[in-house]
């Protein structure tokens, strides 16, 4: 059998890329990516957000100063709300279009006691913005 020289260059070409791929490194990460966003407080939340479209089976993994809380869906009078079930003080992620909230949640409907805020945050898109840049253009909100 003979084998054709694009055949050869072809598998030249592809085997660095194979060999990287299945480096060293580790596990390629696959699935939901991860949201960033940015906080008031300058530091990003990192979210993972998976089965979206399934209210019941709706998760979040969120990363926030150093601490990563696994939430569920909770109910929400508009937007989405995760919750966590076993980080206590109990947390909510509450979100409204690109904006989201980091809350305290003492109750597990949130709405019959004051939630205290930890973080008010909006979706990262494209890169974090340059130092002194404010991206409100002096609307208040």
């Amino acid at each position: 059998m003979r084998v054709s020289p694009v055949f050869v260059a072809a598998m030249s070409l592809a085997l660095p890329t194979a060999a990287f791929a299945a480096g060293p490194s580790g596990p390629v990460r696959t699935g939901p990516p991860v949201i960033p966003y940015l906080c008031h407080d300058g530091r990003v939340a990192n979210v993972v957000y998976e089965n979206g479209s399934d209210y019941l089976h709706a998760r979040a993994k969120l990363t926030y100063d150093e601490r990563t809380v696994e939430l569920g869906a909770a109910p929400t009078l508009y937007g989405m709300r995760y919750r966590s079930a076993e980080a206590q003080p109990a947390l909510a992620w509450s979100l409204r279009g690109e904006e989201a909230w980091l809350t305290e949640s003492p109750d597990e409907d949130g709405y019959t006691r004051a939630e205290r805020e930890i973080a008010r945050c909006v979706r990262l898109r494209g890169g974090l913005p340059e130092e002194g840049h404010s991206e409100d253009h002096g609307v208040d909100h």
